[in-house]
C-alpha cells in the first residue's frame, strides 16, 4: 500500500481532475531523453533532440492551459499542430497523448507530423471509443457532438474552414474534449493537423473504466460531489504479519489447578489497587477544517500559446 500515488479510486476518471504534479505526462519524453529545462516559476519545457516537438507543464502561466504541446516541421517554423489540457484535466489524459507522441516520433518518418483529417471528413473513426462506451451523439451539426451517458463530459469536432492563427492561439480548434460541470470542468483541444491517432488515444484513455488513484485531501468539490469516491483498502495480513501480530499479544495470566472436588481454595490475590486518576487535560483540542474550492479561478484561455512560441492570434 506504501506504494499507491494516493488513497482514493475515482470513477469515472473524467471526473478525477489532475494530479499535483506533472510526473505521469513528462514520464514518456524523459525516459525518451528528450531535453528538459525549467524557469524560475517553475514551468518545465521538453523538446525532442531535433527540438520539433516541445512539450510545457505550465503551472505558473498566465492562463489555464496546464500542458502546452506542438510539433513543427522545423525548429524555426510555426506550429504544424497545437494541443492544450488545461489544469483540472485529468493527468492521465495527458500521459496517454504523450505516450502516444514519443512513440511516433520515435518511428523516424515524421509520422508525428500528419495524420490530421480534413474540414469536412466523418470524425466517428476519430472517437470510435466513446461510441464504444455508450457516448451519445448529441449534435450532428456543427460542431459535432458526443456526450458521456451522465451529462458529465463530452467531446467535439468543428467542420468547415476554421482560422489557421486562432487555432494556435485559443480554444477555436477543430477536435476538443472536456469534462465536469459548467464552469468548473476542464477541456483539451486540438488543432487540425493534430494526428487523429494522438486524439483516438487520448479518446480511449478518457472512457477507460478503471478508476483512477488520488488523494482524497487534494479532490476538488467538483470531484467529491459527482464522482464515485472508494478508499483504498489495506492489503489482506500475510502469515509473517499474523505472527507478527501473535508475538506481540501480552501473556496469559496465570492460574492455579484445583482438584475438581476439593474443598480447598487457592490462596487469595491481591486486587490490585485503584488506578492512579488521569492527568487533567489543560486545554481542548480542534481539528481545522479541511477546506478547498473546486478549482482554481478560470483565466481567459485565449491567446494560451502566443508567448509561448511568439505567434501573435488574429
Amino acid at each position: 500500500m506504501d506504494d499507491l500515488d494516493g488513497d482514493v479510486y475515482v470513477a469515472p476518471r473524467y471526473l478525477a481532475g489532475s494530479i499535483p504534479t506533472g510526473d505521469v505526462g513528462l514520464q514518456p519524453p524523459l525516459d525518451a531523453g528528450w531535453q528538459l529545462t525549467d524557469d524560475e516559476l517553475g514551468n518545465v519545457y521538453l523538446q525532442a533532440p531535433d527540438q520539433r516537438v516541445r512539450i510545457g507543464y505550465l503551472p505558473e502561466d498566465d492562463d489555464d492551459a496546464l500542458w502546452k504541446i506542438a510539433a513543427y516541421q522545423h525548429q524555426f517554423a510555426r506550429p504544424q499542430w497545437a494541443a492544450a489540457f488545461s489544469s483540472d484535466a485529468p493527468t492521465e489524459l495527458v500521459a496517454a497523448f504523450t505516450t502516444a507522441l514519443v512513440h511516433s516520433y520515435q518511428q523516424n518518418d515524421d509520422s508525428f507530423l500528419r495524420g490530421g483529417i480534413g474540414q469536412y471528413s466523418d470524425p466517428q473513426p476519430v472517437l470510435a471509443p466513446l461510441a464504444d462506451a455508450d457516448w451519445a451523439v448529441t449534435n450532428e451539426r456543427w460542431p459535432q457532438e458526443m456526450t458521456a451517458p451522465d451529462g458529465l463530459a463530452g467531446a467535439w469536432h468543428q467542420r468547415g474552414s476554421l482560422d489557421p492563427d486562432a487555432e494556435l492561439t485559443s480554444n477555436a480548434t477543430r477536435w476538443g474534449l472536456w469534462g465536469g460541470p459548467p464552469r468548473v470542468g476542464w477541456y483539451a483541444v486540438f488543432s487540425t493537423h493534430t494526428p487523429t491517432a494522438f486524439i483516438t488515444t487520448t479518446a480511449t484513455a478518457l472512457v477507460d473504466p478503471e478508476p483512477v488513484l488520488r488523494w482524497s485531501g487534494a479532490l476538488s468539490l467538483m470531484t467529491r460531489a459527482h464522482a464515485q469516491i472508494t478508499p483504498v483498502r489495506p492489503p489482506a495480513p500475510t502469515p509473517r504479519d499474523l505472527a507478527r501480530i501473535y508475538q506481540r499479544k501480552p501473556p496469559a495470566l496465570h492460574t492455579v489447578s484445583v482438584p475438581r472436588w476439593s474443598t480447598t481454595s487457592t490462596p487469595s490475590a491481591r486486587l490490585p489497587g485503584p488506578a492512579r486518576p488521569a492527568a487533567l487535560r489543560t486545554h481542548r483540542e480542534f481539528m481545522c477544517p479541511f477546506t478547498q474550492s473546486s478549482s482554481s479561478p478560470k483565466r481567459s484561455p485565449t491567446g494560451w500559446m502566443a508567448r509561448w512560441w511568439g505567434t501573435a492570434s488574429t
